[in-house]
């Protein structure tokens, strides 16, 4: 059998060892002092921590840390029972004893330990579970046989804790008072309530009856069996204050907790697109639908829009809603806000009066009814300014100004005053390329039917260039050919 030096020695050492186990889980970096995205990256980062791996380390370390935790509060309580039974030892010492051998009167931590660890069985457990509405309270209080508090928890159970009732309130909060005694090492405890069905409960006298409890029971049975000796004290509420006042702490808590995560909830909404919870200051908001999506989407979905030469409209399926260029600075890059701003012209502007400004440095979309004619010079019937960059061309062949020359005589002289312009002809020609009647932007039919429809609106006949009016042909060419046919099905 050991010595009450050989005890002292081994929980001395134990001591030391846990200490140094904690100072190095102290200073050694963890997932809080050094993230993820700090060392590999934001992507990497997100692959990693979604690795089984990853979560079963992060595991290993919250079990760690608890244990580490558990053996603190253990040795803490051991000290505490070690300076309250010499405490209440030096209290029977006479005065005349006290006057002989008082200054040499000492009891190093860890001497007669095996008699303090006996009076751990005049600790007391007093548990309590309060209900109020659709929120429950546990609170949990270990006093030691001078009624000073050793140890309390109290935690709040909201609605989804298995539908909150007095009776499921109460034998949790026996639960975390067992618990708790497993954790801290107490060979014996003494458990006070103030309620009666929880004492004939613990006593064995009446099993619980209502639904739940059969599991909860179980684990009751569980701890009692993990505790040397434990004894049963039904008190007034009066004598149970501690543990009362903890469970109403934790009712508050819950309460209040319940009314913060309602209030974030307000404050953030559901982007329709991607499904996740953003805040609503993040949310854009489209004005003549009032449909809402968060700004990454709605920046993806513009520019998907806009590289298809589509002017953007409201996501929603079916919704025709505009989308208004100043409200879109909100989550348009400036090169997408440009873009956008230059299709919002070309669409205010229609295609008849459409008109490109001819000179290469500068190229500025136009509208007729905008140009004027050179000043001073009112004979020029087709000469016009352009407001951009001031330079003259003609209006009717779309060219720089071409000086004492009429325009059929300038395009008899020269058809192809560009070479780009010649170079375009030639290959749209061999690769049967065709133009739009109404903008003149060139098609290419890579396959299916010959009815094409331009990104300007305007409907014809890839054949000959006739107009199709309310979805049918004016003219009597074929609408397909069963060889783009053929070669679309086999590309799917």
């Amino acid at each position: 059998m050991e010595t009450d030096s050989e005890i002292a020695f081994n929980l001395q050492m134990e001591e030391a060892l846990t200490d140094s186990l904690l100072d190095d889980a102290v200073s050694s970096p963890n997932t809080t002092d050094l993230t993820y995205d700090a060392v590999f990256g934001a992507a990497l980062s997100t692959v990693l921590q979604n690795d089984d791996l990853y979560k079963y380390e992060v595991e290993i370390l919250d079990q760690y840390k608890t244990e580490v935790e558990a053996k603190r509060l253990r040795l803490d309580l051991c000290r505490q029972v070690h300076d309250r039974a010499f405490a209440c030892e030096i209290s029977t010492v006479s005065e005349a004893e006290w006057r002989k051998n008082g200054d040499n009167l000492t009891r190093p931590y860890g001497e007669g330990s095996s008699s303090s660890k006996g009076q751990t069985l005049g600790l007391r457990v007093y548990v309590k579970g309060l209900v109020q509405g659709m929120v429950g309270g546990i609170g949990v209080a270990i006093r030691d046989w001078n009624d000073n508090l050793v140890f309390e928890l109290n935690k709040g159970l909201g609605d989804k804790e298995n539908r909150v009732n007095e009776e499921n309130v109460e034998l949790k909060a026996l639960i975390e008072g067992l618990d708790a005694a497993v954790v801290l090492d107490l060979k014996g405890v003494t458990i006070v309530t103030d309620n009666p069905l929880l004492y004939q409960c613990i006593t064995g006298k009446t099993p619980p009856i209502f639904k739940g409890a059969a599991a909860l029971s179980s684990q009751i049975d569980l701890l009692l069996r993990k505790l040397s000796h434990t004894r049963t004290s039904l008190v007034s509420p009066q004598d149970i204050k501690s543990a009362v006042d903890l469970a109403r702490k934790a009712i508050i808590s819950e309460v209040n907790r319940s009314a913060a995560i309602n209030n974030a909830k307000k404050l953030s909404q559901t982007c329709t697109i991607c499904l996740e919870d953003t805040n609503v200051d993040e949310m854009f908001l489209i004005a003549g639908c009032q449909h809402s999506y968060c700004f990454s989407c709605m920046s993806k979905h513009v520019q998907f829009q806009l590289l298809h030469g589509i002017l953007p409209e409201c996501p929603h399926e079916n919704c025709k809603s505009a989308l208004k260029l100043e409200s879109c600075t909100k989550f348009l890059s400036p090169e997408l806000f440009h873009i956008m701003s230059q299709h919002l012209k070309e669409a205010s502007i229609p295609i008849s009066e459409k008109i490109y400004c001819p000179f290469a440095r500068c190229s500025a979309l136009l509208s007729r009814n905008e140009l004027q004619r050179p000043t001073g010079d009112a004979t020029v019937l087709w000469g016009r300014t352009c407001p951009r960059c001031g330079g003259i061309f003609c209006l009717n062949c779309k060219v720089p100004w071409h000086s004492h020359m009429s325009c059929a005589d300038f395009k008899r002289l020269d058809p192809y005053p560009c070479t780009d312009e010649k170079k375009l002809k030639t290959l749209a020609t061999e690769n049967m390329w065709r133009q739009c009647p109404k903008c003149n932007h060139m098609v290419s039919l890579a396959e299916g039917c010959y009815h094409i429809h331009c990104r300007c609106g305007h409907e014809f006949c890839y054949t000959c260039g006739a107009e199709w009016t309310k979805k049918k042909p004016t003219c009597t060419c074929p609408i397909w050919d069963e060889g783009n046919l053929l070669h679309n099905r086999r590309n799917r």
